[in-house]
């Protein structure tokens, strides 16, 4: 008869288990251990925060030989590796910064740290009765539609800032979707509010090396974002100018973020940080730019859009690419002018 309850193990009682051989971590429809050592030891300051951690799923059956319980691991052979491991000394907490064991591996953790991991309670669905073909199914089911999370769901779910906020409210805008710039999916997962934050950056300081800034400013401008107000404004007439400028949008390259960020650094340049931006003509901005999009898909460009091109096509979000193609987007723009 198939049973299913949910209980609770420390990770005492767990690596007990481990060592007397009850507990199978690596049954044959199971990955190898394939989490690199930072997940790992992001894992443990998590259990070192007494922070949630998702169920771990057992099989629960009977030795024959010993009578003892065994229990293979259905799901979550990944975090007791990584906690065995750590027990082990296999690693050190580099995931920790600011914190008393950051740095450390467990023969060096104070012995309240120590307790604090091996008194960590993980939820266990406990499961008997249920065949191999029955456990192959509900490994799959469980792992079939996970979807790793990405950097910006990573930053909502771990900080609280201001400056995510507004730029939450500004993906929500229309102009994202209509110029395809992004996909419903991708708004979805929040790609749009983390390229707003990049353009927050370029609008408050200029262009920067990396998503990795992203993270400064949010902490920076976690309770107010006194640049709030200017940037929005500033954007909002950004998007309108190049929606007066290229109202076939949707179907260029321009309308790429790498292409997108860049343009609009250009006309923020161009326009003195948007104190003149009505001395741009729209009109003028079209011919050139028009006549460059159709340039950066030609098989025979001309050199700026070869060079455009090169700085667009890999490390897209580092300084020196970025500046290229602004600088580029910029002439244009003012030989339109």
């Amino acid at each position: 008869m198939e049973r299913r309850r949910t209980t609770t193990k420390d990770v005492a009682l767990l690596q007990q288990l481990h060592e007397s051989d009850q507990l199978v971590l690596a049954p044959e429809f199971q990955r190898n251990s394939v989490w690199p050592r930072p997940a790992k030891a992001y894992l443990i300051d998590s259990i070192l925060k007494g922070r949630p951690i998702p169920p771990l799923f057992f099989l629960r059956a009977s030795n024959a030989q010993t009578g003892k319980s065994q229990y293979q691991v259905i799901d979550g052979q990944q975090r007791l590796r990584a906690v065995f491991e750590f027990m082990d000394g296999r690693f050190s907490l580099t995931m920790s910064d600011g914190e008393s064991w950051s740095g450390r591996r467990w023969s060096k953790l104070s012995g309240d740290e120590r307790t604090a991991i091996l008194e960590y309670d993980f939820v266990v669905e406990e499961l008997t009765g249920y065949t191999p073909s029955d456990i192959r199914d509900m490994f799959a089911r469980i792992n079939r539609y996970v979807v790793p999370i990405n950097a910006q769901e990573r930053r909502r779910a771990q900080f609280e800032s201001q400056f995510i906020k507004v730029a939450e409210e500004i993906g929500t805008w229309p102009f994202w979707l209509e110029n395809r710039v992004f996909s419903k999916h991708a708004i979805g997962r929040h790609r749009a509010d983390e390229f707003v934050e990049e353009l927050f950056i370029l609008l408050i300081e200029g262009p920067q090396d990396k998503k990795s800034s992203i993270e400064l400013y949010i902490t920076q401008y976690s309770e107010d974002f006194e640049f709030a107000a200017d940037v929005r404004d500033r954007l909002k007439r950004y998007l309108a100018f190049i929606s007066k400028a290229l109202p076939g949008l949707k179907t260029m390259q321009l309308r790429r973020p790498v292409n997108l960020y860049a343009l609009i650094g250009a006309i923020d340049q161009a326009s003195d940080d948007g104190s003149n931006l009505k001395a741009i003509s729209a009109k003028g901005a079209r011919a050139a730019l028009e006549a460059f999009d159709l340039e950066l898909q030609s098989e025979e460009p001309s050199p700026a859009a070869a060079r455009y091109v090169r700085a667009a096509s890999r490390q897209t979000d580092n300084l020196a690419p970025r500046e290229t193609r602004i600088a580029t987007l910029q002439r244009l723009i003012e030989t339109g002018a």
